[in-house]
């Protein structure tokens, strides 16, 4: 059945890409592109939900290729991410249709609604790829098209060089890819995915295949140092473009790893989980630094997707650890925490995106330091973006809270293990991590406090009007699924069970991870009540208690909290009023303004001062000076002005990209000296390249 469906979502797919072709002519079809987007990303949801749990024939389409056909084979583990992809498209589609005028006009609309259409299908072929062939033509046709989607809005001259810079990235790691895949003999002949894990892979060759799918698939996620194109393609993209590959595309990536490394490699050596572990959290780390810092909204949120990105490798490097050390149950429930960190990123996400283009589309700017008081202003952008902020900082009982919680307490479980290099390894990865998320906080509390509280620093912020309906419906529908995998807790951690138990092997998965209530069901018979027969025909989960592995180590129950925190809050309102009712005459209160009759928009923290501090603790990594200059109308005394200027560095731009850049221009240079024009001289090359052949042979 799922087959169907995502040949349903194909042609849905298929006729929105008519549609926005012919938008220009007739622009009533925008609208009518947009809604078949939306269906085939419905279809396409549906489709995931059937394949995590139900199996699923494959389906062979004959092609006259040396390297086969194309073969669809549905499986639990793309489920997954058919299941995020149908999610986060049919909000990405509903939200284009009022953002489409953003972007230019008729012309650009029609061709932003083609790509787009071409894109999904793209996606969604390659989550069902059977084999590499139908891998790496759906790889390559989501990296063309992405590349045409940020390039859209060309004449700005960041939009293609950033675009080159994404495709240039992407081009290399597809070769890799193609190179591993071809070590693992899925080019040869009815070698398809399955037959490749049944078969297993020559050891001489696994160590040098996974190097490769860690390169190839690393520099579309964003790993270390291979993460310079996110905060050049996200800004210079149009937002709905942006949410896309921050919340799918590059999560593609992590289907890809895990599909490698996980399913067709066969049984990992330690060193190979030792280094995706390290690479993630060096990554994690590095982007939450530097998303700490950054002015432009979107660049802000791209290093944070660096640092979501590294998090989720970090868990693939946990999977391969203990897969190499016999410990099913642990590689599994780091495999769910991947998966449902995947998933709520992916929503999490793509709504910060979405409403970072209804900010600027309100306000021309995406400067944090000029933004400012728009929750006053854009109640259901400012609201939207709160859930998409809280989650992503890890604010319970919200659902991004649970996935960092369960990877943390994962790696916590080191202490089961007996290696002791391993052991360490996951213990320090742990340390780190916590580190990196609570630096998160503060970088969400930095973006949405920027942007919304206060008062407005720049006079567009003071103007700004809501977007419309069809925007704020596209980040509602992300609110609400953020909000409803939060409270119920199965929907999310059900689903990303189904896959990693497939993965793993390990068996039920669920009753490790969800069981009826705490270590003592018997003392809390009720709460069992609740816990274990809530939604248990809907829900394929037993229970809303989180306990990972061991009911004595841990355990959180974010419906619960959620219910706690909501009478407290009510409670509190409630005698917040009393007091208020019986206090006598109203007194009107003032911001204090250090005596100053008026209070301006200059005297409030901005994004910049807030994160101060940690530009001192971190100075060593950011290289970072400033410089101070006033107007004084008698020196240094009556100040005028004070102009502060803040300049860092990004040392993997600076020590490692732009020698690389200079010593490839030295090289190209040098070798360019070699092509004179002389038909005469190639021939000798010619005779040279000869004359070389037959003295190897």
């Amino acid at each position: 059945m799922s087959v169907e469906l995502l040949l349903a979502a194909l042609a849905c797919f298929g006729l929105s890409t008519l549609a926005g072709a012919l938008t220009e002519p007739l622009p009533w079809l925008r609208d009518l592109s947009s809604a078949a987007s939306a269906v085939g990303c419905g279809a396409l949801f549906v489709a995931g939900v059937l394949a995590l749990t139900t199996p699923s024939e494959a389906v062979s389409l004959p092609a006259g290729t040396p390297l086969g056909g194309f073969e669809l084979r549905p499986t639990a583990l793309g489920g997954m991410f058919w299941l995020l992809t149908g999610l986060v498209g049919a909000a990405i589609s509903i939200y284009s249709s009022g953002y489409a005028p953003q972007v230019g006009g008729p012309r650009r609309q029609s061709a932003m609604a083609t790509l787009l259409g071409l894109t999904f299908a793209a996606l969604a072929v390659l989550m069902a790829a059977g084999n590499a062939f139908t891998f790496l033509v759906a790889w390559e046709a989501m990296s063309v098209l992405t590349y045409a989607l940020v390039a859209l809005e060309y004449e700005r001259p960041e939009a293609p060089q950033a675009a080159f810079l994404m495709l240039a990235l992407s081009e290399i790691g597809f070769v890799a890819m193609a190179v591993a895949l071809a070590l693992t003999g899925g080019f040869a002949p009815g070698h398809d995915f399955a037959a490749i894990a049944a078969r297993g892979v020559d050891p001489a060759l696994r160590n040098g295949a996974f190097v490769l799918f860690l390169f190839g698939f690393g520099a579309k996620a964003g790993l270390l140092p291979l993460q310079g194109w996110l905060p050049e393609a996200h800004p210079a993209a149009p937002s709905n473009v942006s949410a896309l590959l921050s919340a799918v595309v590059v999560e593609m990536a992590l289907y890809g790893l895990v599909l490698s490394t996980l399913v067709l490699l066969g049984p990992p050596p330690a060193w190979w989980g030792l280094l995706a572990l390290a690479l993630g959290v060096v990554t994690a780390f590095y982007g939450v630094l530097f998303s700490l810092l950054a002015h432009d909204l979107k660049r802000a949120l791209a290093f944070s997707t660096v640092e979501n990105l590294g998090f989720m490798v970090a868990m693939v490097g946990a999977a391969l650890v203990f897969r190499s050390l016999g410990r099913p149950l642990l590689e599994a429930l780091a495999l769910v925490a991947l998966c449902l960190h995947a998933l709520n990123h992916a929503v999490l996400k793509g709504l910060l995106f979405l409403g970072a283009g209804s900010v600027q589309a309100a306000t021309g700017s995406r400067d944090l330091d000029a933004l400012g008081g728009l929750w006053r202003r854009m109640r259901w952008t400012g609201a939207t973006f709160f859930v998409g902020a809280a989650g992503l900082a890890g604010v319970p009982p919200l659902n991004g809270f649970q996935s960092e919680w369960l990877g943390l307490q994962v790696l916590l479980q080191s202490h089961l293990l007996h290696d002791p290099a391993a052991r360490m390894a996951l213990a320090a990865s742990g340390a780190l991590l916590a580190l990196t998320l609570a630096l998160a906080v503060t970088t969400f509390i930095r973006i949405f406090g920027g942007v919304f509280l206060g008062v407005p620093r720049g006079a567009a912020a003071g103007t700004a009007i809501e977007s419309p309906r069809s925007m704020t419906g596209g980040m509602a529908l992300l609110a609400l699924a953020a909000v409803v995998l939060g409270l119920l807790p199965p929907l999310g951690i059900g689903a990303a069970a189904s896959a990693a138990a497939e993965v793993s092997h390990a068996g039920d998965v669920l009753d490790a991870v969800l069981p009826p209530l705490f270590v003592h069901p018997d003392r809390f018979p009720t709460l069992v009540t609740l816990g274990g027969t809530f939604l248990q025909h809907l829900v394929p989960a037993n229970g809303l208690v989180v306990v990972p592995a061991s009911a004595a180590f841990a355990s959180i129950a974010p419906t619960y909290i959620f219910c706690v925190l909501a009478l407290v809050i009510g409670i509190v309102a409630v005698l917040l009023r009393l007091a208020g009712a019986g206090g006598g005459r109203r007194v009107e209160k003032r911001v204090w303004a250090g005596a100053i009759p008026v209070y301006r928009p200059s005297m409030q923290y901005t994004a910049t001062a807030f994160t101060n501090p940690l530009r001192f603790i971190f100075g060593t990594v950011y290289r970072s000076s400033r410089d101070i200059e006033g107007d004084y109308q008698q020196a240094p005394f009556f100040v005028r002005s004070i102009t502060y200027t803040h300049r860092f560095v990004e040392p993997v731009e600076v020590y490692l990209y732009r020698p690389l850049v200079r010593w490839t221009r030295a090289v190209s240079e040098a070798v360019g000296s070699l092509q004179a024009g002389n038909v005469s001289l190639y021939l000798l090359y010619l005779f040279a390249v000869f004359l070389v052949v037959l003295f190897l042979r």
